[in-house]
């Protein structure tokens, strides 16, 4: 079988024939397995992409529905769609059986031919590259935001062979022929300099050397009606040729993805501007502000800085990944000043935390060019285009905090951006990984004890300077450290409270719970005004399964390993694999921490986020039968529960005893009938 996307999705018979696909749910499916493939593609994420959060009675089995009837048509091909058990389903295709996969391998032949001085060669890959075309990619496959993100990928793709197509052209002569199809391009795509590049060196070549110049000034006021930018340097320095009749310039093709990228240009320090007030320097146009440093003093996190650092040196996206309240926008914006001089085109924060939940392309895109200054333009357009025409060139960083709610659009968005301006960097917070190809994770972990009791100390010093530093406040600040994880946001709630209560007083509140951070006062976004309403934030982007498993898992004290978490959450609902790929889901949201030792891999949930898990097992009305269900299994796997226990930070046993974990073995012991007497209310 042959299949389609570069154009109306379709499945072609060995014959060429197509087989009809009826109702656009099912064309998307294929869609979505075909371009992934020969990836697995999660259940989840083709139920939330067919029906978008539209209520459906039963969403499983709607899906095993729509993939029954694609194994229908595919006939004695169904092998080809496979399923794998509790994650998903792939496409088991060839290297030739798509399109699309073609289409990429014939446009990168034909890409290498010219860097290698072949124009004849590289323009005929090219061409039969681009007769794969028959239309609109993905036509009939609807708009969810996977499918947006790939449409767009691969018309971009389809726009950059049509450029090395010109360029080969160009080299072997054809340039009067080239002239009326580069206008109709730039025609379609009006802010794209390299098309109107490749037109003024077409019209030069076929000696209207005015008309060649009349495009680079129609260009010049494009870009500044639009944008409010100026030609970038390669298309200046195209004009300079022209006007000087050099003619080597003139007809030497760029080749592959560095030729895009600008010389390396004065190393200027960038103006200024408040992060996401929208506005526009003053200096050379096209030049976006930098951030202003965060007021109080980056405390701590030196090697994970220089890290960070390194890595946004060696990589064009880098996604800081963490838990809430670990630090990551904080450590974000101390690497983007300590950069500043790097990017002589500027720094620029893009921030995502207003945006709805499930946000897609079009709001994210809208986002983007706000942060930049990109005025809304009269025209038709597409917000998108001006976009990557005022970064085309650029040697930016955009700093894009708080991803995790938009995760797919931020992904689309930051994907589609890179791709089409080869300078530009991006350095990303979020709360799970974007997914991106070409993304370096790294992952921020909480800090170690000493340098939470340094935090503690100077926002303590810097709040309420009177209260003073001895050993017995030192000891104190360690154990509220210790037991808020050492997690900066919540250690900056803590010390919040030292207005109106001393150090050791707030150890002595914090071991009963934590609800003594609630509201507390300190300047912060909504989501940080309290420790609660910050893992709210990452609750509300559970899916109903990784909900369950995140409250179930809430009563295993200390570590535990995958057959535990199999055993203990299995039921007739939920199956050991589907546990198990759950699992992994909420380590990738960074609710639960993975910790890798000599021949085993364990994990543990942060003790703040337990507490809040528990309190979400009580309201679900679910706890009697999750600590009867744990009481069973430490009766039936007492190895397993044997090395479960309460160990906090390495192993260290907590410095006092912790009143929920009191809590959780008394119900054990109770449920098993050792300790009838225990009060569970302790």
């Amino acid at each position: 079988m042959f299949f389609q996307v570069l154009g109306p999705v379709q499945m072609l018979m060995q014959h060429g024939a197509a087989l009809p696909l009826r109702g656009a749910r099912l064309s998307t499916l294929l869609a979505l397995l075909l371009v992934q493939a020969p990836a697995v593609v999660k259940r989840d994420f083709l139920i939330e992409e067919l029906w978008a959060g539209r209520p459906v009675k039963d969403p499983v089995n709607a899906l095993h529905l729509h993939i029954a009837k694609l194994r229908v048509l595919l006939g004695r091909n169904s092998g080809l769609l496979q399923t794998r058990k509790g994650l998903g389903y792939r496409m088991g295709l060839s290297a030739d059986m798509l399109d699309a996969t073609r289409f990429a391998r014939l446009a990168a032949e034909g890409n290498d031919h010219l860097d290698q001085g072949r124009p004849a060669d590289a323009a005929a890959v090219l061409q039969e590259a681009l007769r794969l075309w028959r239309g609109p990619a993905l036509e009939g496959a609807g708009d969810s935001v996977a499918i947006a993100g790939e449409r767009a990928r691969l018309h971009e793709l389809r726009l950059v062979a049509s450029e090395h197509l010109a360029e080969a052209r160009l080299a072997q002569g054809q340039h009067v022929a080239l002239v009326p199809e580069l206008k109709a391009l730039v025609a379609e795509h009006p802010l794209r300099e390299s098309l109107r590049g490749l037109l003024m060196r077409a019209l030069y070549g076929a000696g209207h050397q005015a008309e060649a110049l009349e495009v680079f000034d129609a260009t010049r006021g494009v870009l500044r009606d639009a944008l409010g930018v100026s030609p970038s340097p390669p298309l200046r320095a195209l004009h300079a040729a022209l006007l000087a009749h050099d003619t080597h310039a003139l007809n030497v093709p760029r080749r592959g993805p560095a030729a895009t990228t600008p010389p390396p240009g004065p190393r200027n320090a960038p103006s200024r501007v408040v992060p996401g007030s929208g506005s526009r320097t003053t200096g050379e146009a096209g030049r976006t502000g930098g951030l202003v440093p965060p007021l109080d003093a980056f405390v701590g996190r030196r090697a994970d800085l220089g890290a960070i650092t390194e890595a946004v040196r060696q990589n064009r996206l880098v996604t800081v990944v963490g838990p809430g309240g670990v630090g990551k926008t904080r450590i974000a914006l101390q690497t983007a000043d300590n950069l500043r001089e790097e990017f002589p085109d500027g720094i620029c924060l893009v921030e995502l935390a207003s945006l709805p939940a499930g946000a897609g392309p079009d709001r994210l895109i809208a986002a983007f060019a706000e942060a930049l200054g990109i005025p809304d333009s009269p025209d038709r357009i597409p917000q998108l285009a001006r976009l990557k025409a005022a970064l085309a060139g650029k040697r930016m960083l955009l700093v894009v905090d708080t991803c995790e709610h938009v995760r797919q659009g931020a992904a689309h968005t930051v994907d589609t951006l890179m791709r089409g301006c080869s300078a530009l960097t991006v350095l990303a917070t979020s709360r799970e990984a974007l997914a991106v190809p070409g993304e370096t994770a790294f992952p921020l972990r909480p800090l170690p004890l000493g340098e939470a009791v340094e935090l503690f100390r100077a926002r303590m010093t810097a709040a309420t300077p009177d209260l003073g530093w001895d050993d017995v406040t030192r000891a104190s600040a360690a154990a509220v450290c210790r037991r808020l994880d050492c997690l900066p946001l919540a250690i900056e709630l803590a010390v919040g409270r030292t207005r109106m209560l001393t150090v050791p007083d707030i150890e002595a509140r914090i071991a009963d719970g934590l609800h003594i951070l609630a509201q507390a006062p300190v300047p912060a976004p909504e989501r940080h005004r309290n420790l609660y309403a910050t893992l709210d934030w990452s609750h509300e982007l559970l899916g109903a399964d990784e909900k369950r498993v995140f409250h179930d898992l809430s009563v295993l004290v200390g570590t535990w390993d995958l057959d535990a978490a199999e055993h203990f959450c299995a039921d007739t609902t939920l199956s050991g694999a589907e546990v198990v790929d759950t699992v992994g889901r909420l380590v990738g949201k960074s609710l639960l921490a993975p910790l890798r030792g000599a021949g085993s891999s364990r994990f543990r949930m942060l003790e703040t986020v337990r507490v809040y898990a528990q309190q979400k097992l009580a309201a679900s009305g679910r706890e009697e039968e999750v600590r009867n269900r744990l009481a069973a299994w430490t009766s039936t796997q007492p190895e397993s529960a044997a090395r479960s226990g309460p160990k906090l930070h390495g192993g260290r046993p907590p410095a006092r005893p912790i009143a929920p974990a009191l809590r959780d073995a008394m119900w054990t012991a109770r449920s098993q009938g050792m300790c009838r007497s225990c009060s569970l209310t302790s």
